[in-house]
């Protein structure tokens, strides 16, 4: 059973989307159900089903009996043999049965700037409890399990590596052809060094004549700020500001791309960047801890953030190889969602026979 009463459209759906894929590649006879208060944020396999959980109350109050009365109660009831979290922030009673969350991350410990004080209090409360509580921590890339032991060393039974899978993009249709060339970049966190992008695309664009950048994932606020920071720098003409789009856009705004720009400060995992790998995109990352772990080497490294330095990155990653994009796709096999399914269902397995 996978509990959705606390995911949203975004990554936590993603992920659980994908998991579910690579579960049922991996164990089709598994039955696999989700718990969600109306229509799963997300499309489901072939096979799986969701159980639609309605609260007596409403508001917050109702949010908070579906996170701890709604999914101990439903998971009793339907009698699953395992549960998994798609985020920390439920199953806060915890489960008639083995059960286990994904940690995607520790960035509001280790970036608190990045969050509201009210935000790093809700997830330090939530999270304290989840990890002492669950079962099973499962933890998406070595970095979010090391991070989490670093300061947490009393839970290294329960913390198990089920890092991310590539192999998704593989359905993608192929994209579409643009007018032209364009570079891709994302703005929907703080981490993502939205600024850093523009200021290097400005001295990018010196040297260059034939791609736009694409920053997609902008709020209006964020929008209106890098319009304002764009104006400055002269790049009107180079640069779409484009909100959040839909999957469907998304993918074949992603898929179209010529370069893939992606200096994050910090990351869990860095799903981007292996999608870009993955799809022979030329890669620019930052020297993060998860985006090594995840390139592999395989993408042109930034040290720091500067203009100069990130647009020289960008124009190198732009003369790699055949034979160097082909060895960063190789390099992805590894990550796949159906060993990241094998890593929770042996978790949850081994929970039932320790009862």
């Amino acid at each position: 059973m996978f509990d959705a009463f606390a995911v949203k459209p975004g990554s936590a759906a993603i992920t659980l989307e994908n998991l579910m894929r690579g579960w049922t590649e991996l164990e089709p006879t598994d039955r696999l159900t989700v718990l969600c208060v109306d229509e799963p944020p997300f499309q489901l396999p072939e096979g799986a089903d969701f159980h639609a959980v309605t609260s007596p109350r409403g508001g917050k109050a109702g949010d908070l009996w579906l996170r701890t009365v709604g999914v101990r109660r439903e998971a009793r009831r339907l009698g699953a043999e395992g549960l998994v979290s798609g985020v920390p922030a439920s199953a806060l009673m915890g489960a008639p049965c083995p059960r286990g969350t994904i940690l995607y991350d520790l960035r509001h410990e280790l970036r608190p700037h990045q969050f509201s004080r009210s935000r790093r209090i809700a997830r330090r409360s939530s999270y304290g409890w989840t990890f002492r509580t669950t079962g099973g921590i499962y933890c998406i890339s070595h970095r979010t399990r090391d991070d989490l032991l670093r300061t947490r060393p009393r839970l290294e039974s329960k913390a198990v590596l089920a890092r991310y899978g590539a192999d998704h993009v593989d359905r993608w249709p192929a994209a579409e052809s643009a007018p032209a060339p364009y570079a891709l970049a994302f703005g929907q966190f703080a981490n993502k060094n939205v600024n850093a992008v523009l200021d290097a695309w400005a001295v990018f664009c010196r040297e260059d004549e034939t791609l736009t950048l694409r920053l997609v994932g902008m709020g209006r606020a964020d929008r209106a700020a890098a319009t304002d920071r764009v104006a400055r720098l002269g790049i009107g003409e180079r640069v779409e500001l484009m909100p959040w789009l839909d999957d469907d856009q998304f993918v074949q705004c992603f898929a179209g791309a010529s370069l893939v720009v992606f200096p994050s400060d910090f990351e869990g995992f860095g799903l981007p960047a292996v999608e870009a790998l993955r799809l022979r995109i030329p890669l620019v990352v930052s020297d993060d801890v998860a985006l090594a772990e995840v390139t592999g080497g395989h993408a042109v490294v930034v040290e720091d953030v500067e203009p100069d330095t990130v647009a020289k990155a960008m124009r190198v990653a732009l003369e790699q190889t055949d034979a160097e994009l082909d060895a960063g796709r190789e390099y992805t096999e590894q990550f796949k969602w159906r060993h990241m399914a094998a890593a929770i269902r042996a978790d949850l397995a081994a929970q039932a026979g320790s009862r």
